[in-house]
């Protein structure tokens, strides 16, 4: 019996080729079944059926995916028992999740068995490796009792090998036991068996009325039972997608799993044909596919490629016509000169073009890019389900539980834009706001409910008892503290039930978060196409909730997120529609005038082969499991068949992420192709777009932007200065101007940062407290004091590693090494005074100005002489800093103690005044006596003249505050850059 099969060559459109062969050859039409590779596919050959028939209505054939067999279609050949249904794709990998966590339950000695059981995550994430390799075995038809063969040929394995093998065996046993115990089966083994039926049923001479299978290339077993059924059946055809019809013999039998055309290969070698067998659909193989042809040639029969191609440039050139290979700077660049490229056609064609890539980052750009100029694209892969909605909003949810309601993850939940908990959108906002400036901002981060409604009474008591609260709490009313209490209240009792731990069915865990969403949105509508979905996938899991382990909720939500990240809200098919961007999948036969090969790189088209975590490439081999490599060869043939578009371009970017990418070995090889035949680079590589996409954002006339120069009345300039305040008015004046004049003050983070001002405090907060112990204490309990008091310190924050694992070692050894030089220090000492406060009156012309200052330490020596003392948990100050004025702290306060101005101080007698560095870093501890480095009193009075000549500066209206004008560093960050709108003028410490 022959065989009915054809192909068409990748330079033809596909669909329109088969169409036109449809409408001659199969009459009445709608008596045929046409087999597609996908559903998009199949919705694009109806409609070109339409426009070919020249018709506004007719009855079309049965078209569909070939995946998708009806099982009414082949009744009379199912058994009488039927076959068990499948099992859907996400109760299949929860079957599987319950036994991987049965198995490491049993196994707690493992490493593996450790990571399942302690983390959710790694428990899913190895869950759907296993299903990936089930639904592989299923697929290829493999014998998993091989498995067996691998303890016999390796008895000694290593333990982890051993422990993979032990799984595996457990997982191909129990699995199927699990699912024949409820009559259900794989859905991967149930589709084969699907197609194999069907297979048959052809076969058997039941199938009525021709059918056609159009574009599959055959990679699956079971797939190629059923071409081959149709291929023999009298009305059976199967047409072939891009079959090489011209790649010489040598070539085409040293084929790997790596080439476009080992699918192919594949299947006619099973059906004992030759590629002579196959008759052509449409138009022959032309020049563009005898160029890829020896551009992807084997590398086992390349070795007169160069000598070959040497004399056809001819044919290359014309091969290459319609072709743009574009190398990108980087991705966003990729993105625009994509952009630019389908605006191009569009303003010039009224034809359809698409950018084809597995890309979904450089997808996104595009599409973004596009809205430039109001083009709108359509793109294949929708919009992740996670990305809005009540999905959004339950990920939040999960995100605020695990992080133990962390502060920037519990505001996030109660921004989000459908949280009102019941009150309306105003009123609840009002009340968060509320609970954010007074239980959040500034304050340690620790887990968001503890003690919710302590701190906000703490907090109240602390308005009433210190003058350091921030100028928007104090602007609270009674009514706003109010409401904060009663959403904390209200927080706490919704959200405390779901951190209990236990151990739950799905089911329940679900409901439990329905319930909490229903309180957290009560009066949102849930009509959107969005919401239905999310609550038909939640409804699902719950159904299917008996096949997943019981556990508790941080490990159990995994299972949720996932289910969750499956679904997309796809844009209703739009056959009118003149851009698109399409998958590797998707793109399949789809037909289009002008399309892109976007993100043509090494790791992402083609991606890196990844033999997985179970089986290594020896295990691979004795199973005939294919290699990964197998899967390069699909996306190989997916290029090619793009690359037989009309037109084309080919797109990559030199860097990725700041580091050089490579390009394609594809790209690679067709400018191999190109040179070998004498093309110079210009004739290979397009610059057009890239200057034109370097030129989008730059603008027509360059005008620098001036930093502000602020100079408000002399009668607003503030006369009350703290030391640290001088030095910003030196260094940074219009961080005065802000402050002192606008009366900005920032807002602290929410959930304090552990960064380098908190260390300083706690550092700062632990030597005040010590010294203030050591009255009765003796020198040889100074040590041990220390350390008491610096766990009292940095206890709140003990729980962050960066504080455990970092800054208390450092404390440690600084807290020796203090210790051994304050010795010193107190051979002749009477008393300590720590955080002592004193100030200095000066006039400027007809004005009062008040200079504070606290001293973090002063000692009083035998001699009635003082000792100040200034603990820098940061840099030190170099004395040239402190010479120059730029360092003005020490010098300043010196002036204050010279004129007998500290409180509790009754001495005007200066003896020292140093830095004590106490960071604890590599560099030791160590005490700079400014003594020591130069003449105290010189440098009291330079200070004190310096100080008066800058008040008096600003005494003048024509001074202005400016910005960053002095800064150590051009990298030091100011608390108002961004009021100055920095970036505006400042790139790097360059005025633009």
């Amino acid at each position: 019996m022959d065989f009915h099969i054809y192909t068409i060559a990748a330079e033809n459109p596909f669909l329109q080729v088969l169409a036109k062969w449809l409408l001659k050859n199969i009459v009445p039409l709608q008596r045929a079944t046409i087999l597609v590779p996908n559903r998009r596919s199949a919705r694009a050959l109806q409609a070109v059926l339409l426009q070919q028939s020249g018709k506004q209505a007719m009855l079309l054939p049965n078209i569909k995916p070939i995946g998708d067999i009806d099982e009414d279609v082949i009744a009379d050949s199912l058994p009488e028992e039927g076959i068990a249904d499948a099992l859907s794709k996400t109760s299949h990998l929860h079957v599987i999740l319950d036994i991987l966590m049965k198995w490491a339950r049993a196994n707690p000695n493992s490493d593996m068995a450790q990571e399942v059981i302690n983390s959710g995550a790694q428990g899913l994430a190895l869950a759907q490796s296993l299903q990936q390799l089930v639904n592989q075995f299923e697929t290829e038809d493999v014998e998993v009792e091989k498995l067996q063969s691998f303890y016999d040929l390796a008895p000694d394995l290593a333990g982890h090998r051993q422990n993979i093998l032990d799984l595996l065996k457990v997982i191909t046993l129990e699995l199927p036991n699990r699912l024949q115990t409820e009559n259900f089966i794989g859905p991967s083994a149930r589709r084969n068996e699907m197609i194999r039926m069907e297979a048959q049923r052809i076969i058997n001479g039941k199938h009525k009325g021709p059918i056609i299978a159009a574009g599959s290339t055959g990679t699956n077993p079971a797939t190629r039972d059923l071409l081959y059924a149709i291929a023999r059946d009298p009305q059976g055809t199967v047409v072939l997608p891009g079959l090489d019809l011209k790649l010489d013999e040598l070539a085409w039998h040293a084929i790997t799993s790596e080439h476009p055309q080992f699918s192919l290969k594949t299947m006619l070698d099973q059906w004992g044909l030759k590629r002579s067998d196959v008759q052509t659909m449409g138009e022959a193989q032309a020049q563009r596919m005898w160029v890829m042809g020896q551009a992807l040639r084997p590398a086992a029969v390349s070795e007169h490629w160069l000598e070959s191609l040497s004399h056809q440039k001819a044919t290359i050139a014309k091969g290459l016509e319609n072709i743009e290979l574009v190398e990108a700077p980087d991705r966003q660049q990729e993105a625009d000169i994509i952009a630019l490229a389908l605006r191009r056609h569009v303003e010039f064609a009224d034809t359809k073009a698409a950018l084809m890539t597995p890309d979904r980052d450089l997808a996104t750009r595009v599409t973004s890019a596009l809205k430039r100029w109001n083009i709108d694209i359509d793109d294949s892969a929708g919009e992740p389900l996670v990305h809005g909605g009540k999905a959004a909003l339950l990920l939040l949810l999960l995100q605020a539980i695990e992080s133990k309601f962390s502060s920037t993850s519990l505001f996030a939940l109660l921004y989000h834009a459908d949280c009102n908990f019941g009150v309306g959108r105003e009123i609840h906002l009002q009340r968060v706001r509320a609970l954010e400036l007074i239980a959040f901002r500034g304050l340690p981060e620790v887990d968001g409910l503890h003690n919710l409604s302590s701190r906000i009474a703490i907090q109240k008591s602390a308005l009433l008892n210190t003058s350091h609260i921030h100028p928007a709490v104090k602007a609270l009313s009674e009514s706003d503290w109010k409401a904060a209490s009663e959403l904390a209240v209200q927080l706490h009792a919704l959200f405390t039930p779901l951190r209990d731990g236990r151990e739950r069915s799905l089911h329940d865990h679900i409901q439990n978060l329905l319930n909490c969403l229903e309180s957290l949105t009560p009066e949102t509508e849930t009509t959107t196409p969005a919401d239905q979905l999310f609550f038909d996938i939640m409804v699902s899991l719950q159904e299917g909730s008996i096949w997943h382990p019981v556990l508790s909720l941080s490990k159990a939500q995994h299972s949720i997120v996932h289910a969750l990240s499956l679904e997309t809200l796809r844009p209703p098919f739009n056959p009118n529609s003149q851009l698109a961007i399409y998958g590797l999948a998707e793109a399949r036969l789809v037909d289009v005038e002008f399309l892109v090969l976007g993100g043509l790189t090494e790791g992402s088209w083609p991606a890196h082969p990844d033999t997985g975590p179970w089986l290594n490439r020896p295990m691979r081999d004795i199973l005939r499991v294919q290699q990964p490599e197998r899967a390069i060869g699909v996306t190989a043939h997916d290029f090619v068949q793009g690359f037989g578009r009309p037109k084309v371009m080919l797109t990559w970017p030199k860097r990725l992420q700041g580091a050089p990418a490579i390009p394609s070995r594809w790209v690679l090889r067709l400018q191999a192709v190109a040179t070998a035949a004498g093309l110079e680079k210009d004739d290979i590589l397009s610059t057009d777009l890239p200057t034109l996409a370097a030129q989008l954002d730059s603008a027509d006339e360059f005008r620098p932007v001036s930093p502000p120069t602020p100079k408000p009345p002399v009668h607003v300039r503030p006369t009350t200065f703290s030391v640290t305040r001088i030095e910003k008015l030196i260094r940074d004046s219009y961080h005065v101007y802000a402050q002192q004049i606008l009366k900005l003050q920032p807002f602290e983070p929410i959930g304090q940062d552990v960064d380098a001002r908190l260390r300083g405090s706690l550092i700062h907060e632990a030597l005040q407290n010590w010294s203030n112990a050591l009255q009765h204490v003796p020198a040889s309990e100074h040590h041990h004091m220390l350390l008491l008091k610096g766990r009292e310190s940095f206890a709140p924050h003990s729980d962050k590693p960066e504080v455990s694992r970092f800054w208390w070692p450092r404390f440690e050894r600084m807290a020796a090494e203090f210790i051994a030089m304050d010795q010193g220090l107190r051979v002749d000492l009477v008393s300590t005074l720590t955080e002592i406060d004193g100030h200095y009156e000066c006039r400027v012309g007809d004005v009062l100005h008040l200079l504070t200052a606290r001293a973090d330490r002063i000692d009083i020596l035998q001699d009635g002489g003082l000792r100040i003392i200034d603990y820098k948990s940061g840099k030190v100050p170099s004395i040239k800093q402190v010479q120059s004025g730029f360092a003005p702290q020490l010098a300043l306060e010196a002036l204050i103690a010279t004129q007998g101005r500290f409180k509790q101080v009754n001495s005007n007698k200066l003896c020292d005044v140093m830095f004590i560095a106490v960071g604890g870093g590599r560099d030791e501890v160590k005490a700079t006596s400014l003594a020591e480095k130069t003449d105290i009193e010189i440098e009291i009075a330079k200070a004190k003249a310096g100080l008066l000549q800058l008040l008096s500066e600003y005494q003048n209206p024509d001074t202005a505050y400016h910005p960053r004008h002095n800064m150590e560093k051009s990298s030091d960050v100011s608390d108002y850059d961004h009021l100055s709108r920095k970036l505006e003028w400042q790139l790097e410490g360059t005025a633009l």
